[in-house]
Order: structure tokens, then sequence, then C-alpha cells
């Protein structure tokens, strides 16, 4: 790992989920390795969420828009409505980069961690679907589970690998001829959202159809002919779809007060069922619902996704704050830095769906996902929340401008 980016993801643990949460993905991670997975890397259950946290971050950092996002935190928009002055444009984002900037956090950044904390729980329900089937004798107790990046899949007629399936159900063992082979015995699709069967069943059946072009398994490269799509005499592939919960965050919260002011503490989620859901959908298909929802795992990844703001607020200030900044700590620089850019995207939005996502980002970043995202008025469009209106809603259910928290 690189190092700035060791130094980065070393900074993260558990505390920064929701208790709960952190609870089950620690739980799947050690079970994982308890169970014998095959990880991208060796190393503790903290060591593993970093190195997916990584990951996440490259891809993130990988994309085009990247370096948008650093000069968004850095520039930032013009800190005013109406025209941008003339003498400004070359000291600012234009309208259309804000805009873009916001998009590429609202979704890209935020689907890219809550994707990595999804397939880390669905690690468990795997295990138990594969020991089903090994008991069963359907596949040989020499199956394993080959966890996220551990596999990567060969691109046709291009050179390098890209992710395939999220996990992989391998067999790696000589063949006839004692040459090292690898079976393909089962894949895995995790969303961390909701997503249609028939376009789950699709996308398994393209990393099936991958898998044969070649694999890349940590340190091994296999070509396709080495490849063996299937186990056993029947050629068995196992198709394992996963899908987040469908519950809601409450949108309930307490006013506590606290050595320097008051707080919005808001209520703690509650997964409605204390396991996850396996169904046997066919021969060889499995359907999982976790017991963690959609709206808990983005209110994760919006939480780690200001953390990495922050983060590279702090990378940005390193050689010093602004002088509008200069009394505070490079961690506080970083993140007042990017709820001011924030604030500023939603004054130089030019359209609903603009100012609806920078008001989103906005208020989650204030008060957290579930009530963040959710303030809106009677009209169902997002309002700037602020500590005001809590109390309003706290004590009558609305604002005095009829503004709720809507699920």
């Amino acid at each position: 790992m690189e190092e700035g980016l060791r130094r980065l993801v070393e900074s993260f643990d558990f505390s920064l989920l929701d208790p709960g949460l952190a609870e089950d993905v620690l739980a799947a991670l050690t079970h994982g390795l308890a169970e014998g997975a095959v990880f991208p890397v060796e190393g503790s259950p903290l060591v593993l969420f970093r190195e997916g946290l990584a990951a996440a971050i490259r891809d993130i950092e990988g994309h085009p828009r990247g370096r948008l996002l650093q000069r968004f935190l850095t520039i930032g928009p013009y800190w005013a409505g109406g025209e941008i002055p003339a003498d400004q444009r070359n000291s600012c984002l234009s309208d259309e980069e804000t805009a873009a900037a916001t998009a590429f956090v609202y979704h890209h950044m935020v689907n890219a961690f809550q994707g990595r904390l999804a397939e880390i729980l669905a690690l468990p329900p795997c295990f138990t679907i594969l020991k089903d089937l090994q008991a069963q004798g359907i596949l040989p107790s020499s199956a394993r589970l080959y966890a996220g990046d551990a596999v990567m899949v060969s691109q046709p007629d291009r050179s390098g690998s890209v992710k395939g399936a999220d996990h992989h159900l391998l067999i790696e063992a000589p063949d006839s001829s004692n040459t090292t082979g690898v079976s393909v015995a089962g894949v895995v699709e995790v969303k961390s959202y909701r997503c249609p069967p028939v376009q789950l069943a699709a996308q398994l059946a393209r990393h099936v159809a991958g898998a044969g072009y070649g694999l890349h398994i940590r340190e091994r490269a296999y070509r396709p002919e080495s490849v063996r799509i299937g186990a056993g005499s029947a050629r068995t592939v196992i198709r394992i779809g996963v899908v987040p919960g469908q519950w809601h965050l409450p949108r309930s919260f307490s006013i506590v007060e606290t050595e320097h002011a008051h707080a919005v503490r808001p209520d703690p989620a509650v997964p409605a069922t204390k396991t996850d859901d396996i169904v046997h959908v066919g021969d060889t298909e499995w359907r999982v619902r976790l017991r963690w929802s959609k709206e808990a795992l983005a209110g994760a990844a919006y939480e780690v996704t200001f953390w990495y703001m922050a983060k590279v607020g702090e990378v940005v200030y390193g050689g010093g704050a602004p002088k509008h900044l200069a009394r505070m700590t490079l961690g506080e620089a970083g993140r007042n830095a990017a709820k001011m850019m924030l604030y500023y995207a939603i004054l130089r939005a030019r359209s609903w769906h603009d100012e609806q996502r920078a008001i989103a980002l906005y208020n989650a970043y204030g008060f957290g996902y579930a009530l963040g995202t959710s303030f809106k008025n009677p009209r169902g469009s997002r309002e700037m929340l602020w500590f005001e209106d809590l109390e309003e809603i706290l004590a009558h259910g609305k604002t005095k401008h009829g503004c709720r928290l809507v699920p």
C-alpha cells in the first residue's frame, strides 16, 4: 500500500461507524478469517477493513473527477450567489464544475464506501451457504471463499485485470496432468441498494462468463486454459445474489446538553431482524437479504465520506491553513473547509437536482444521514436544516414553515 494512503487509512477505526454496525463488520471479518477465507492481504480484521477502505479510496482518486474533488475542497465554488465576477473566475470553480463535484461525492464516493461495507457483511451468509453445500457433497471441502479484490479478472484483448464478482468460491488444485488450475465453483454479487432480481441474475451470469478469460488470485495468474468453469462432474456454479434490508433509519432524536453547547443525538439504528435472510431460489441460485438496510449502509458511507473529505483538507492545508482558519488544527481546518464548500455549492446550484444534492450533503455533514437527507418542506423538496428547526420538530413535529423529517 502506498505510504500516504497507508497513513490515511490507519487513522480510521471502527469507532467511526454505528456501534451495532461496527460490531457486525468486525464479526464478519473475524468469521471470515476463522473459516479460512482468502483476503487480498493478510492481517487482523482491522487491517482487512482498512485494506477495503484503501481500495475504495484508490477507486475514488483514480476516477477522472478525483482531482476535481481536491479542487472543490481547496479553491471551491464562488462564495456568493449571482454572476461570478470576471476577476474571480480563474480563482474558483465554475458552476458546472461545482455541480460535477457534488454529484461525484453524492453518487460515486458514497457508493464506493457503501459497497465495501456491504461486501464485508455478506461474508457470513456466504459461508453458511458454502458449508451447507459441502455438507451435502455438492461442493468439495477444498472449495474456499475468496473475498473481494483477492480475485481479479483478466480483460480480453487488453492487458491488466479488473474486478469481477464481489466474492468467489474457488477450488485451486492440480488437474489430471498435475498442472495447477482453478475451478470456479461460485460467484457472489453484492448490492448495497435495491436491485431487480433479473438484473442481479444477469450480472451473476456475466461474472461466470468473465472468469473464463483468466483469473489473478493474489500473487498467482491463471490463463484461460487453466480456469475450469464449474465444480465436479456436474460443472456446478453456485450463484449468490446479496441485497440490503429495506427498513428505514429512525428519524427520531434527542437534544442533549454538552460541556460547551447543546447537541443533536439521532436515535440508534436497530435492524428489523436478528439474522440475514437466505433463500434458495433455484438449483444453484441463492438470494440473501442482509439484516442491515440500504439506509443504514448509506448512513455509514456518508460518515466515511465526510471523514475522507476532511482528511483531504488536512493534506491540502499541510503547509499552513488560510488566514481565516489559522487558529484551527489541521483536522479542524479540513472539516471546516469541507462544510464551507458544501454550503457554497448550495448557493451556486443552477438546477433543482444540483441544489437538492448539495443540501443533502451539507445537512448530513452537520446532522447525520437520517436527519440531514430527510428534512423536507410541504412540497417534498429538501431544505437547509438548522438546529432551531430540530428544536421546533421536537416540540411540534414540524417547523413553523411546515417542514418535517420524512423517511
